[in-house]
């Protein structure tokens, strides 16, 4: 999950919590539209980082390769209550600048994806193939994660050379990982776990 640090207060995209159903305590599970975040409601960083009664949605995109294996990386620096974890995801909030208009939530979210994977790897939608909605994450146990929404993607890494992160992002490769091996350590954060755990019941 990416996270608030020492970054300007942009207006981001958030939910009232009600709009979003009944939360599990921690799960990732398939979603078919996400008609659920309209109307938008957009809200400074520094307003929502610990309202409860509201989401804040992150686009979280898995890379996979050929083989089905997914890409990581580990933190180095940034927001406190991440660093040093692993993670199979890249991405982050939906800023204003971000939104369509009229407002689609989904091509919404597919814009700060994008936007998010240039910033983090330099990389482009010429780099994906096959870019699918997959689901969302949740988790309640943590404060971070009681504030914020997952919106889970898939994309097929097209070049034969895995992701670079880009010079100046607190990111260190760790390369393509077998799902498995992912959902089986445990310095991976947990939303990577519950993506992965859903991938492997739902290839």
């Amino acid at each position: 999950m990416v996270s608030a640090c020492c970054l300007p207060d942009l207006s981001i995209l958030t939910i009232p919590r009600p709009q979003a159903g009944p939360l599990p305590e921690t799960g990732c599970w398939p979603v078919a539209s996400l008609d659920f975040m309209l109307p938008p409601v957009w809200k400074s960083r520094a307003e929502v980082e610990h309202d409860e009664s509201l989401l804040q949605p992150i686009a979280y995109l898995l890379l996979q390769n050929a083989a089905g294996q997914i890409w990581c990386y580990q933190r180095n620096g940034g927001d406190t209550r991440l660093d040093s974890r692993f993670s199979a995801g890249v991405g982050g909030h939906v800023d204003l600048l971000d939104a369509t208009t009229p407002f689609a939530p989904e091509a919404t979210l597919r814009r700060a994806l994008l936007r998010e994977l240039f910033e983090e790897l330099g990389a482009t939608a010429a780099d994906l193939a096959d870019l699918r909605l997959r689901g969302l994450i949740y988790e309640g146990l943590s404060l971070i994660g009681r504030v914020h929404l997952g919106v889970l993607y898939t994309a097929r890494w097209l070049p034969s050379d895995p992701p670079q992160t880009r010079a100046g992002e607190k990111l260190h490769s760790l390369g393509f990982m077998a799902l498995a091996d992912i959902a089986a350590e445990p310095r991976f954060e947990l939303w990577s776990t519950l993506a992965v755990r859903e991938l492997l019941l739902n290839p």
